[in-house]
């Protein structure tokens, strides 16, 4: 039970994070979509190292498949939260998670960001 609390915790913490960089970002930067949106996005939340945004990015992108992407054309804001939610989980040395992660940043995360 400690777990699922925890983890959920920590899921809620990255995913408002990045909500409100978008809100920032989006705000000040209206003409911003997609991958550059997302670039800024992420540089704001300092969350990931201006080195590594593009390899996030990236990998965000390759790991979108049929369960995660709502359109096949393009990587949506809900898949690079799921993908680096999962990803800092797994930095902190989780080797896998108790909580549905995507179920998390997908009832936070808007459908039209």
């Amino acid at each position: 039970m400690f777990e699922v609390a925890r983890e959920t915790r920590f899921a809620k913490r990255i995913v408002r994070r990045l909500l409100k960089s978008h809100r920032v970002i989006s705000a000040g930067n209206p003409d911003l979509a997609g991958i550059a949106l997302y670039k800024e996005i992420l540089l704001h939340s300092k969350l990931v190292s201006a080195d590594d945004i593009n390899k996030v990015l990236s990998q965000s992108e390759d790991s979108a498949d049929a369960w995660t992407s709502e359109a096949k054309d393009r990587l949506h804001f809900r898949q690079v939260v799921h993908f680096l939610v999962m990803s800092l989980h797994e930095a902190a040395g989780s080797e896998g998670a108790v909580v549905s992660f995507r179920e998390i940043v997908y009832s936070l995360v808007p459908r039209n960001l």
